[in-house]
């Protein structure tokens, strides 16, 4: 997340943590946790496909033995990077719901991430995601092994999650300078409070020092924010810090830019791209895969830190897995692009930047979001509600659809991340409204979608159509609709509100005679 955004946030945040004790949440003597546990396990009932580089097959085979012990229905394809493109003709044959991929970390760039995303939106006629991927790297065969061992160990048990959030915040520039703090409860995800313990770290530029280390104990998910390159979030962590971490096995969410990083990857900073490479051993995703990582989500281009938190809020009412939510946060992006991928050109050092605009910025930034890890795995079940309360009246030729907010306590999820063009004050982002429904097995194919009115304690609101498209699942056909509405400042409206209403009418091609 880039912190100068938020700059008057951060001071208010103090003032918060400063109404709670400070506690320190340390593990148990034996290394176990004491809190309940995430009640993780695999999705095993969806296709699966498991691929690797010709180099990955040489080098991680014990990995990969692992992954067909956990999967031994799963399809089998080696692949080399520059031939990625002839997957694509095996991956619509077969049509898988995940797809996990091991790679070594000198072949994971934004450029494969970027041809694999588009390959992956491909396979039928809709424009979504079909296949929910994960991928599998590390320092070493031996660390990428373990990694295996440790899914492996979750996924039957023999492993535990402890049922604690630990969200770091990073820098608070408005604390003196080695200010620190850990405190109850999150400001930004306040809805995790309602499935597990949750607590949160801010500090001030010096903060977290390496006596800090043993704060970021004792979760089975954790948060990171902060700015971000390949080797570190600035004034927080870095690789060879995470090496003395003593972690939980856990779920980590990152929302620093370039976090995701492996070797190679592209400087925005300078006039021109400039191509830049990070070495293993100082390779932050690389140093949090060797740690205790059981996945890790992570961008591999600068980053746009509230996709993040969409990412934890929609986990918290899907209970979904971690391939799903990646494949989420990729179709947010082509939603809010008008329902279509955006032009995710192959990047070279010394060309021009292709993205120009804030919103080309944060929606490519948020397109270079992976995932490490197996995309079955279901870390637990829904503990909160939907965002909305969806009803729809068909009528002649279209469909009245009904919208009405319902859960109060999600913050991200009512945020637009990549567009202002409605906001009020200093507000940095629209508000949305993200919805989805299925339609009707009666209804005919969706020419329109148009916004009837926006509503909040009976006031009116404005509402802007920012996109819309119909995916094709296996067993039935979604709208996906997202309308943009004023924010008066940074994750606030009039519209966030029990009961306010969002009605769009869909408009259908004319049934046929007979």
């Amino acid at each position: 997340m880039h912190v100068s955004k938020l700059k008057w946030w951060f001071a208010a945040a103090v003032v918060v943590a400063a109404a709670f004790l400070l506690y320190r949440f340390l593990p148990a003597a034996d290394g176990t946790s004491k809190t309940p546990a995430f009640p993780a396990q695999l999705d095993t009932h969806k296709s699966y496909a498991i691929l690797a580089t010709e180099q990955a097959a040489a080098e991680y085979g014990k990995g990969i033995a692992v992954a067909k012990q956990l999967h031994p229905k799963a399809w089998y394809k080696e692949f080399t990077p520059e031939r990625i493109g002839d997957v694509e003709a095996w991956l619509f044959h077969t049509q898988p719901y995940y797809a996990l991929i091991f790679i070594t970390p000198s072949e994971l760039d934004i450029n494969l991430a970027w041809r694999w995303l588009r390959m992956s939106t491909r396979l039928d006629d809709d424009v979504f995601v079909d296949v929910r991927t994960g991928f599998i790297t590390g320092r070493t065969p031996q660390a990428v092994l373990r990694l295996m061992q440790r899914i492996q160990g979750v996924a039957e048990g023999s492993l535990s999650m402890p049922a604690v959030c630990i969200d770091n915040l990073s820098v608070n520039t408005a604390a003196a300078k080695r200010a620190f703090q850990k405190v109850p409860g999150s400001y930004l995800i306040p809805v995790l409070a309602q499935g597990m313990e949750i607590y949160t770290i801010s500090h001030g530029r010096r903060g977290f020092s390496q006596d800090r280390l043993s704060s970021m104990s004792g979760a089975g998910m954790l948060h990171l924010g902060g700015h971000g390159f390949p080797d570190r979030i600035v004034d927080t962590l870095n690789g060879p810090w995470i090496n003395k971490l003593i972690l939980n096995p856990c779920v980590i969410f990152n929302g620093a830019c370039y976090t995701g990083v492996t070797g190679r990857w592209f400087d925005i900073t300078t006039a021109a791209l400039t191509e830049r490479s990070v070495d293993r051993e100082n390779a932050f995703s690389l140093a949090m895969l060797a740690n205790q990582a059981v996945a890790y989500l992570a961008a591999l281009h600068a980053d746009h830190g509230i996709p993040v938190y969409q990412e934890m809020e929609y986990l918290a009412f899907e209970g979904c897995s971690l391939g799903d939510i990646i494949k989420h946060t990729h179709d947010s992006v082509i939603l809010a692009n008008q329902g279509q991928l955006p032009s995710l050109p192959l990047l070279a050092g010394g060309m021009a930047n292709p993205f120009h605009t804030p919103a080309q910025i944060m929606l490519a930034g948020t397109a270079s979001r992976v995932l490490f890890g197996d995309p079955s795995l279901v870390l637990l079940r829904p503990f909160t509600d939907r965002p909305f309360d969806i009803t729809i009246t068909p009528a002649e030729n279209e469909l009245l659809v009904t919208a009405s907010l319902k859960n109060t306590h999600l913050k991200a999820t009512y945020t637009d991340t990549f567009f202002s063009d409605l906001t009020q004050g200093k507000a940095p982002f629209n508000d949305r409204a993200l919805i989805s429904f299925a339609l009707p097995d009666s209804s005919e194919a969706v020419t329109a979608v148009e916004v009837v009115g926006v509503s909040a304690n009976g006031s009116r609101l404005s509402g802007s159509l920012k996109g819309y498209a119909v995916e094709q699942t296996r067993e039935r056909l979604l709208l996906h609709v997202q309308i943009d509405l004023p924010a008066s400042g940074y994750m606030t409206s009039a519209f966030r509100k029990a009961g306010s209403i969002v009605e769009i009418k869909v408009l259908l091609a004319a049934k046929a005679s007979t």
